[in-house]
């Protein structure tokens, strides 16, 4: 079955395609900076993933006539033909739209659905073309400066997101109906509540000095793993966790050519962990020699304390970001899709170190004056309860851009 519809070979699909153009040329017009996202045309019993530009200067939606004629996808005469130019009032290939696609089911990402028509002409190098009137009608923020679509309008959210709010909604019932996991927080910490909010948790942080850089060695390339059956249980946690990962942007759809693999390992409580097996990656990343602190010197630190305070940071590797263009090595797939972490995940060889010297920087005035840490384990020691309580106060700001358990 020919997978690619540009160059008609199998193996591969158009993204990935060798004989693909490394701009994007439409009608001879070379666009050298583009923004594109994944979306996948849904026809008959059939799916296919492709990369879609997005273009405010396109009158009209467009899809690639190969691709058309590759999926068989029914088309109607345009009455009358529409005139077709570029920029500089050029025709563009015959300069005429003649022939429109019927309604497709169309989806942007995991959740966006919706019914999309396409007039029909030939653009090998962007397959589907998303112009004016789809940015009208849904009005999505872009973030010109990442070069990523980044919010949905309030429309979609009643409209073409209706699932994944019905989802959210379900969620939200639940958790309402579950009694809070840590009750009341103590007096002395009533003005630190907000560093202990599971929302603030759950948001994509900002770069930093400290974002997690992934060098590779000389000559060398992240492996492309093996794809692993998964049973029905580890197939719904699987789309549980994919889910809540892109609802907070920690995640995001990939084209990277790299390919950790995913699967699940038992939890004591019979639950499942996801894991990404990133040995390969680890195999080939210069390492950061940052030391971790030493437990017995730690130890030493605590004689004569009498009061402690732990504090655990929530989902610590994920307050990290990965630096900015090292995204696309943690790429990852499974059966459902192929994505790439923005911010650390667990597992990568350099990230117990990269988040130690985060937090020996951040407190750094306080280490070994009350206070001790070992990654994201924060001890506050003392001798009285106000020595205690003013330490705490003291380490509270300091983790204010982060939220603890």
């Amino acid at each position: 079955m020919k997978l690619c519809y540009n160059c008609r070979a199998s193996g591969h699909l158009s993204p990935r395609c060798p004989e693909r153009s490394s701009s994007a040329q439409v009608g001879g017009s070379s666009l050298f900076f583009s923004l594109t996202v994944l979306v996948s045309l849904r026809f008959s019993d059939r799916c296919v993933p492709v990369s879609a530009l997005i273009d405010s200067g396109a009158a009209v939606n467009l899809i690639d006539r190969a691709l058309v004629e590759e999926l068989g996808i029914p088309t109607f005469p345009c009455v009358p033909s529409l005139r077709i130019t570029a920029i500089d009032s050029q025709p563009i290939g015959e300069g005429y739209l003649k022939r429109q696609t019927e309604l497709l089911e169309f989806q942007v990402g995991l959740f966006h659905h919706e019914q999309l028509a396409f007039y029909v002409t030939s653009s090998p190098a962007n397959p589907v073309i998303l112009g004016f009137p789809w940015l009208r009608c849904h009005d999505p923020q872009i973030s010109w400066r990442s070069g990523e679509l980044v919010r949905w309008s309030p429309t979609c959210l009643k409209e073409c997101l209706r699932d994944l709010v019905s989802r959210a909604c379900r969620t939200s019932c639940m958790k309402e109906a579950t009694p809070a996991a840590h009750g009341h927080i103590p007096h002395a910490y009533a003005d630190f509540k907000e560093v202990f909010s599971e929302e603030r948790a759950a948001h994509l942080p900002s770069h930093q000095v400290w974002d997690c850089a992934i060098d590779l060695l000389p000559n060398t390339s992240p492996p492309e793993g093996r794809i692993y059956p998964l049973l029905l249980p580890e197939a719904k946690a699987m789309e549980d966790y994919i889910e809540a990962a892109l609802a907070v942007a920690h995640i995001r759809p990939s084209m990277s050519p790299a390919a950790a693999e995913f699967f699940f390992v038992g939890k004591k409580d019979g639950g499942l962990r996801p894991c990404i097996d990133y040995r390969g990656l680890n195999a080939i990343t210069v390492w950061y020699p940052y030391p971790l602190s030493l437990v017995p010197a730690a130890l030493e630190q605590l004689r004569g304390a009498r009061l402690f305070t732990k504090l655990d940071l929530r989902s610590a590797y994920n307050l990290v970001r990965i630096c900015k263009g090292d995204e696309w090595k943690t790429a990852f797939h499974m059966t459902h899709g192929h994505y790439e972490y923005r911010v650390m995940p667990f597992g990568l060889t350099n990230a117990p170190a990269v988040f130690q010297a985060l937090i020996n920087g951040v407190f750094q005035d306080l280490l070994g004056k009350g206070v001790i840490t070992y990654i994201d384990n924060i001890l506050v020691y003392s001798t009285s309860m106000e020595n205690t309580c003013v330490m705490s106060g003291r380490c509270s700001p300091d983790c204010s851009g982060t939220t603890c358990t």
